[in-house]
């Protein structure tokens, strides 16, 4: 007779819990990994968009800038040539000696028929005072009519004549000290070798949150104040723009009139 064994197996015992916890923390850990591929990933998308429009901005603006320093030294050479009186052209207004250390600034407008009139100029004198029978030159961020570049850019031009520093400063082999006597009519009346210095300076208000101002603006807490502030010294058209984020540039350029027929002997 036989007689049955009874054979006991071991148990496979597998813990249902524990896995799940694990594979939990394995796509917690995925997630993770991905939202920190993601932030980079957009935060690098953010810098290159900010470089790249800062890039076009900075493009846009050299292009206003040099946009008006040529046009204004075109409109001055057509008209010089044309032999119009001293005070129709930049350089013979400039080069005027009750200009000594004027500054004369205007806005680029480009509905008015010149750049560069008397009758649209804001000019300081030596004591900076503004004159107040010629401060209509000043832009107005809150007047479309100031704007260039499809009505996204404002520029406005400042001529900066220095005091001399020398007797001989404006003199010229053609002078009258030369025992030639100097042009007495046309652009040349009276005009010695002069040098004076532009600034061009131009804005994009709209990607900055700074107030606009308007034509009654004097201070440094809006566009159209900072465009009022003089050009060298502790606050400037510069640093104001700067303190208030506002994308600008700036750009300078010295000029040196030398009349028809004579040799500037200094050129400052």
């Amino acid at each position: 007779m036989m007689k049955s064994k009874n054979i006991n197996h071991p148990k496979l015992s597998i813990n249902l819990y524990s896995q799940s916890g694990a594979v939990l923390i394995v796509v917690l850990l995925v997630l993770i990994l991905i939202m920190i591929v993601g932030t980079i990933a957009v935060r690098q998308s953010t810098t290159d968009l900010k470089v790249a429009t800062a890039d076009q901005v900075n493009k846009l603006l050299f292009q206003a800038n040099d946009a008006a320093l040529l046009k204004v030294e075109k409109e001055d050479r057509i008209l010089s040539a044309a032999s119009r009186e001293k005070n129709d052209t930049l350089k013979g207004y400039m080069s005027g000696g009750e200009r000594e250390g004027h500054k004369v600034s205007f806005c680029v407008r480009p509905r008015s028929t010149k750049l560069f009139s008397i009758l649209e100029i804001s000019e300081v004198d030596s004591n900076n005072a503004l004159l107040t029978s010629k401060n209509n030159g000043y832009c107005n961020p809150d007047d479309s009519n100031d704007y260039v570049s499809e009505g996204r850019v404002i520029t406005q031009m400042t001529f900066v004549r220095p005091e001399s520093t020398s007797i001989f400063s404006q003199e010229g082999s053609g002078s009258s000290s030369n025992n030639v006597e100097p042009a007495t009519t046309g652009v040349n009346a009276a005009i010695g070798c002069t040098t004076f210095i532009g600034y061009v300076t131009s804005v994009v208000p709209a990607l900055s949150s700074a107030p606009l101002g308007d034509a009654s603006s004097d201070g440094t807490n809006s566009i159209a104040g900072c465009f009022k502030q003089s050009r060298t010294g502790s606050s400037t058209v510069d640093s104001c723009l700067t303190a208030l984020s506002v994308p600008y540039q700036t750009q300078q350029q010295t000029y040196i009139n030398q009349p028809v027929g004579v040799t500037c002997v200094s050129g400052s």
